[in-house]
C-alpha cells in the first residue's frame, strides 16, 4: 500500500519485538533487580531510541523506521541501575494521538490529511511548496549530547530536545534549516574531544544542484553573559557536490580522521522529481528511493582543515551501507571500515508486512557484513595499474587507473551478519583492534546476539540469551584505561515471550562474559531500539 494501512489492532505480544507498541509508560523510574557484580565505578545514564507504536487507531505504519519514538533510559551508580521510558512528545506524536490516526507521513507510510482540518485547509495544503512544508519530528533514530543539551535525532531537519531527567521534550522542536542550509542531517554525529559536534546534511536545491555538506556545531559558548549554544552556532565547513544532478545519494552516517571526512557517496538514490511529485500526491518517500547498482559508489574525502576536496576520485562497484564503524590514517594510506551489503534492496524490504510474516526469509548474501577498503592518499606519482595497498595482512586492493582516479577493492572482515557497529570512541579515527556489534537473524531482523569483533584478524565472539533479543552495544571505558578494551560493554534484554521484561546487562570486554545485570518489570510493554548514548556526570563531553 502507498498510504497507512489499516489493520486490526496489533497483538498485545507479537511475534516479534519490532511490532511491539507500549501502551502504558514507564515515566518515574523504577528500581532494578541486581545480579552479579555492576563495578561501582560505572556512573552515568544510557539513553536509548526506537519505535514505541506501530499503530494509531486503526491505521497503521508500513515500515521498520517509521514508528512513533519512544525513550528509554537506565541511570547507573553505586552499583544499583534504575529504568524509565516514555513517548518523544513531538508534534507528529501529538497530531496522530488527538486524530487516533496517521496523519503525519513517515519515510515509509504516506498519511491522510489530518481530520481536523477543514475542506479549505486540506486543499490549501495540497499547494504549500515542498521548502516551506514540515516534515516530521518524529526524531526515533538516535539521540547526541550537543554541549549539555541533549537531543532526540533521526534523518530530516527537526531535532527535539529531551530532558535528560525526565525524558519529556524540552520547548519547540529545533529546526536545522534556520540555523544552517540543509534539508535533511543524519542521526550519526560525530563528537570531538572538545565536544565540537559534526554532522552531515543534503542541500537539494542550490544553483549548482543538489550538495552534501559537513555542519560544524561548536562547543557552548558564553558572550556577555548569556550562553550560546551549540546548536545556535551551526556553520557549514564543507560541501560536496552530488555526482548525479537530481539524485542525490541515500546516507546515514560518515566517517572522519583527525585530518579527513569521509563520506560514501552509493548508488542509493534520492530521486528529486519523484521526491517532489510525492509530497503532492502523498505518497511516501520511500517510494522515491532507487537503487542502480550499475553505478560506482565514490569515496569522498575531504581536509578538516580546509574543508577542501582531495582531488583524486576513489571509486569501487556498487555498495550500500549504513554504518561507518572507524576509520584511521596509516603510512599514507586511509583505512575505512564501514557495515556494507552489495545492494540497497534490503531497505525496502524492512517493511512490517515482512517482518510480521513467519515465513518472509531475508537472503543471507544480501545482509550487511563489516568491511574494510584502503584508498592511497599521496598518487601523484604512483605508477598505474599497479596495487598501491602496501598495509600487510589485508586483502584490500588499489590501483591508479589514470592520473586522478584510483578503483579500490574490499574485504569482508568477517562473514557473519553484523550490524549496529560500536567502538572505543577515544579510538574514532585513530588504528583500532575491536569493534563491537550485533549479530542479525535473517527471519524478523532480530538482534540474536552481542558481538566482539577483532577488526584487524576478523574473530568474533557471541553472547546472548536463548528466547531474548539484545540491542546495540555501547563501549563504556575504565577510569585511567590502560588498554583498548579496558572498561564494560553495556547491552539491553528484552524476552519475546514476556513483553514487559527488560535488562541491562553488563558485559567484560576482555573474556566477553557477563559481570552483572539490572532485571525491571516495566509498566508496560518494552519495545526495541535502535541506538543510544551514555553520559557519565563525570564528563565534561559526553562522546559515543
Amino acid at each position: 500500500m502507498s498510504k497507512t494501512e489499516t489493520k486490526n489492532a496489533v497483538p498485545p505480544n507479537p511475534p516479534s519485538v519490532w511490532l511491539r507498541s507500549c501502551e502504558r509508560e514507564t515515566i518515574d523510574p523504577v528500581p532494578g533487580e541486581v545480579k552479579g557484580v555492576i563495578p561501582r565505578w560505572l556512573t552515568g545514564r544510557l539513553t536509548r531510541n526506537g519505535p514505541g507504536k506501530i499503530q494509531y487507531g486503526d491505521t497503521r505504519y508500513n515500515h521498520l523506521f517509521d514508528g512513533a519514538a519512544y525513550l528509554h533510559q537506565f541511570n547507573i551508580g553505586e552499583g544499583s541501575v534504575t529504568y524509565q521510558s516514555r513517548f518523544l512528545n513531538s508534534d507528529a506524536y501529538h497530531h496522530n494521538t488527538r486524530a487516533n490516526r496517521i496523519i503525519v507521513s513517515e519515510f515509509g507510510t504516506a498519511a491522510y490529511p489530518d481530520p481536523c482540518k477543514t475542506l479549505l485547509q486540506r486543499f490549501m495544503s495540497f499547494f504549500t511548496p515542498l521548502t516551506k512544508a514540515d516534515m516530521t519530528d518524529n526524531c526515533v533514530v538516535s539521540v547526541c549530547h550537543f554541549g549539555d543539551e541533549l537531543y532526540a535525532l533521526t534523518e530530516t531537519n527537526s531535532m527535539r530536545r529531551i530532558d535528560a531527567d525526565t525524558l519529556d521534550t524540552v520547548g519547540e522542536r529545533t529546526r536545522i534549516n534556520r540555523y544552517v542550509a540543509v534539508n535533511t542531517a543524519t542521526a550519526h554525529p560525530h563528537v570531538d574531544p572538545d565536544g565540537t559536534v559534526y554532522n552531515m546534511g543534503n542541500s537539494y536545491v542550490g544553483k549548482n544542484g543538489p550538495t552534501y555538506n559537513i555542519i560544524k556545531f561548536p562547543p557552548p559558548k558564553t558572550e556577555n553573559g548569556q550562553t550560546i549554544s551549540s546548536i545556535a552556532q551551526a556553520e557549514i565547513t564543507a560541501t560536496i557536490p552530488c555526482q548525479w544532478k537530481f539524485k542525490p545519494s541515500y546516507y546515514h552516517s560518515f566517517g572522519l580522521t583527525d585530518s579527513y571526512f569521509i563520506f560514501v557517496e552509493q548508488p542509493f538514490v534520492i530521486n528529486l522529481r519523484k521526491f517532489i511529485a510525492n509530497h503532492y500526491l502523498r505518497r511516501p518517500y520511500l517510494s522515491a528511493v532507487e537503487w542502480h547498482g550499475a553505478e560506482k559508489t565514490k569515496f569522498r574525502i575531504v581536509r578538516r582543515s580546509d574543508g577542501q576536496i582531495l582531488p583524486t576520485t576513489y571509486y569501487s562497484d556498487a555498495l550500500f551501507t549504513f554504518h561507518h564503524t572507524n576509520a584511521y590514517e596509516k603510512d599514507g594510506q586511509l583505512v575505512v571500515d564501514v557495515v556494507a551489503l552489495d545492494d540497497g534492496s534490503l531497505v525496502q524490504q524492512f517493511m512490517i508486512k515482512n517482518i510480521e510474516n513467519p515465513n518472509f526469509e531475508y537472503a543471507a548474501d544480501a545482509m550487511p557484513t563489516q568491511r574494510r577498503y584502503i584508498l592511497p592518499l599521496d598518487i601523484q606519482d604512483a605508477p598505474l595499474n599497479t596495487n598501491l595497498v602496501t598495509l600487510s595482512s589485508t586483502t584490500c586492493t588499489a590501483h591508479k587507473r589514470d592520473p586522478g582516479t584510483v578503483e579500490v577493492k574490499g574485504e569482508v572482515i568477517s562473514p557473519l551478519l553484523f550490524d549496529l557497529p560500536r567502538i572505543n570512541y577515544h579510538y574514532n579515527g585513530r588504528e583500532y583492534t575491536y569493534c563491537y556489534g550485533v549479530e542479525i537473524s535473517t527471519k524478523g531482523i532480530e538482534f540474536c546476539s552481542v558481538v566482539k569483533m577483532n577488526v584487524q584478524t576478523g574473530e568474533t565472539t557471541k553472547w546472548g540469551e536463548e528466547g531474548r533479543v539484545v540491542s546495540e552495544p555501547a563501549f563504556v571505558a575504565a577510569p585511567n584505561a590502560s588498554k583498548e578494551d579496558d572498561g564494560v560493554v553495556l547491552t539491553t534484554l528484552l524476552d519475546k515471550a514476556n513483553p514487559n521484561f527488560v535488562a541491562l546487562v553488563v558485559l567484560d570486554p576482555l573474556t566477553w562474559s557477563e559481570m552483572g545485570r539490572a532485571e525491571f518489570q516495566a509498566s508496560g510493554t518494552v519495545t526495541s531500539t535502535f541506538h543510544g548514548q551514555f553520559a557519565s556526570p563525570h564528563e565534561s563531553v559526553h562522546i559515543f
